[in-house]
């Protein structure tokens, strides 16, 4: 019923992040997005020439998140650290809500060996880490949170507790949310550096 309300290209976007979250990219192929989607492979080739065009929709559905997230957070008249709060509630709660979206980061070595994929993978991370980079130097600016750290590194820091949460969430049983684990991990590290 709901495949009524959703475009065809949508479809065989979100059935490839559901076989790369599966099965990884290896097994994406007309053939198997065909079997997903129920759409035979002439219509797939309507909306992408091939699995690459494929995959760098799928880069860009990953990384959508971040431009209206970053515009947000520059509207707002919030202090830094509540920003960066923000940030990492709202980053939680978008790959909460797709378990299969937030596999892609775990892909991350294989996008950048992909000639299709490589600079909008490339490009969109360094995005990501430089729009948290400039949270912290705000933060730091401010003197809201201590000196002890970069705000690269500390950048680096909270992007490798999405990661790993994003790891732990696909090989151990988990009884907390994406969301609830990364939060966990997030209030304590901050916490030791907030002034």
């Amino acid at each position: 019923m709901s495949e009524n309300f959703i475009s065809a290209r949508d479809r065989i976007v979100a059935a490839s992040i559901d076989l790369i979250s599966d099965a990884g990219l290896g097994l994406l192929t007309i053939q198997n997005i065909s079997m997903r989607t129920n759409l035979s492979e002439m219509m797939i080739y309507k909306y992408f020439s091939n699995t690459d065009e494929i995959l760098r929709e799928v880069v860009v559905t990953y990384f959508k998140f971040d431009n209206s997230i970053f515009k947000t957070l520059d509207s707002r008249e919030d202090s830094y650290i509540d920003k960066i709060n923000y940030y990492v509630d709202a980053y939680g709660s978008y790959y909460n809500s797709y378990y299969s979206l937030s596999a892609i980061m775990l892909q991350y070595e294989e996008l950048l060996h992909n000639t299709y994929t490589r600079e909008l993978t490339e490009q969109s991370y360094k995005d990501r880490r430089e729009g948290i980079v400039k949270l912290f130097e705000g933060a730091l600016n401010n003197g809201e949170i201590i000196d002890l750290y970069t705000p690269e590194m500390l950048a680096d820091m909270l992007l490798g507790i999405f990661i790993v949460c994003s790891l732990n969430r696909r090989v151990m049983q988990r009884r907390k949310s994406y969301k609830d684990e990364i939060g966990i991990l997030f209030n304590k590290w901050i916490s030791t550096i907030k002034k």
